[in-house]
């Protein structure tokens, strides 16, 4: 990124303008790396994902950061531990509620990785709920994408696992919904 550069009036050098969100979303976006370092550890995942989930009711100044971490807790979902999965599941729940609908194209590298696959069927499938979730609070924003998700989507249709097979057909039918 750019560094902001120092404001020259008449010579004089004067100070940069800070306000106190610059300092909040610093510490935030500090606070979710760190979380998102502790997703992977088996102690402290859970609870990583926990203070996640926490941070989400922050609402939109701690947007950009956890949409960016979105990939690693939807990875989560497939963990052999039952409770980080179910963490990992209501932290994506949380973001995915107090997430603009602006936000729909950055969560999409997220998404795709979450269905391709290599992907575990139980991360398959809470990203299918997740994105199904989506189309129901802000069918615009899953209109937009729509030629993206649906390939993806629609190759799990024929997926081995029957969970997973079912989640895509109901995921499938809802974002179809949203083409307006």
């Amino acid at each position: 990124f750019l560094e902001a550069q120092p404001i020259l009036y008449l010579g004089c050098q004067l100070p940069l303008p800070t306000s106190p969100v610059d300092g909040m979303a610093t510490a935030i976006k500090e606070e979710v790396d760190g979380l998102v370092a502790k997703i992977s550890d088996k102690k402290d995942g859970q609870a990583a994902l926990e203070g996640l989930g926490a941070i989400a009711s922050k609402g939109s100044v701690a947007e950009p950061f956890l949409v960016a971490a979105l990939g690693a807790i939807l990875e989560a979902t497939g963990d052999k531990s039952k409770n980080v999965k179910d963490a990992a599941v209501a932290t994506a729940k949380a973001i995915i509620e107090m997430m603009s609908p602006f936000s729909v194209q950055a969560c999409m590298p997220a998404f795709l990785a979450s269905l391709s696959v290599k992907a575990k069927p139980p991360q398959k499938e809470a990203t299918l709920q997740i994105i199904e979730a989506i189309a129901a609070k802000s069918p615009r924003s899953i209109g937009h994408v729509l030629v993206t998700l649906t390939m993806p989507v629609a190759e799990l249709t024929c997926d081995i696992k029957k969970e997973v097979k079912e989640a895509a057909t109901s995921t499938m039918s809802a974002i179809c919904n949203c083409t307006g």
